[in-house]
């Protein structure tokens, strides 16, 4: 695969539904591995998604989009309401369950492949609020788990999120880089949902700065924090996404190109860009890190790995010219 395809695999652009005819001429050039939808979103929204679909070069692309239900819902005005995570805690966890199900169901039909929930944080502090189930770890953990197994059930990829755990951090990472509790705290409480998973969830990495862990960067930045914490120390062997690379809490202090070399370096898989128009930009900086030895090709073959089987793509069925 072309090194610049084999970039393209990796990243994935936020876009409203109008942008989506962007990120269909990039994946006609196989440039990119899906895209974030976000609003605003109308009935076309279906045949827009089969229409990039459709002109791929590399096989069936992510589709993904933020459907939590409260205050992060980019479908109810195609689906209907659902509830917040702190209101489904509420419920029976075989209600939450089917209504995970359902949404995801869907969603499918619109041609999402992948949703960015369930929130497995612990705690409802800046940025996140409702969106998270309880204070209570294990709750968290029942709960989440139990919408992870419902957008299984209807076939599309959960994404938990935002590892390590922004439930009890100091700020909203859209706006800056917040500051977590020491990672000893952690491990006594935010660490305790991502072990109740079911296999077949992906993970978000989000933008944290965790004291006797990240050295003052953030976790998506940090090998520490998702080669070591989450692979090595966790165990967890499947795809890992970035939070959004365009959040104040990275572009505060640095460029979404060079973030993007970082986080890849760091062991996550699948990068969320920012814009479409963005792309080529990232791909521009990826490459010249393979040249000058700050990305290792190994690690980029690891990612494209990870997100084409995620994908159900075989690079092998492809011809290279």
């Amino acid at each position: 695969m072309p090194v610049a395809t084999r970039v393209g695999q990796v990243l994935m652009p936020v876009v409203d539904q109008g942008g989506l005819m962007t990120v269909a001429d990039l994946a006609g050039r196989g440039l990119v591995a899906g895209a974030v939808v976000v609003e605003p979103v109308d009935e076309g929204l279906g045949d827009a998604i089969a229409s990039v679909q459709a002109v791929s070069a590399t096989g069936p692309l992510v589709m993904a989009v933020d459907e939590e239900g409260g205050t992060v819902q980019r479908l109810d005005g195609l689906l209907g309401d659902m509830p917040s995570a702190r209101h489904m805690a509420g419920r029976p966890l075989d209600e939450v369950r089917a209504m995970a199900r359902e949404r995801a169901e869907a969603m499918a039909g619109l041609g999402f492949t992948m949703n960015l929930a369930p929130v497995i944080d612990v705690g409802g502090g800046p940025g996140i609020g409702s969106r998270s189930f309880s204070d209570d770890p294990l709750l968290v953990a029942t709960f989440g788990s139990a919408v992870a197994h419902g957008v299984l059930d209807a076939g599309l990829t959960p994404v938990a999120k935002h590892f390590p755990g922004h439930g009890r951090a100091s700020a909203d990472s859209h706006d800056e880089l917040p500051v977590t509790p020491p990672i000893g705290d952690l491990n006594a409480v935010d660490l305790v949902p991502w072990g109740y998973l079911p296999p077949g969830t992906a993970v978000m990495v989000g933008h944290l700065s965790v004291p006797g862990l990240t050295a003052g960067v953030s976790s998506s930045l940090s090998y520490e924090a998702v080669t070591g914490l989450l692979r090595r120390d966790l165990g967890f062997d499947g795809l890992v996404v970035s939070d959004d690379l365009a959040m104040g809490a990275i572009v505060g202090g640095m460029e979404i190109p060079q973030a993007a070399v970082l986080s890849l370096r760091a062991g996550i898989d699948l990068l969320i860009v920012g814009s479409a128009d963005g792309v080529a930009a990232v791909a521009w900086e990826l490459v010249t890190a393979l040249d000058d030895g700050r990305l290792s090709p190994g690690r980029l073959d690891e990612a494209v790995g990870r997100v084409l089987a995620q994908r159900g793509v075989d690079p092998c069925g492809f011809v290279w010219e």
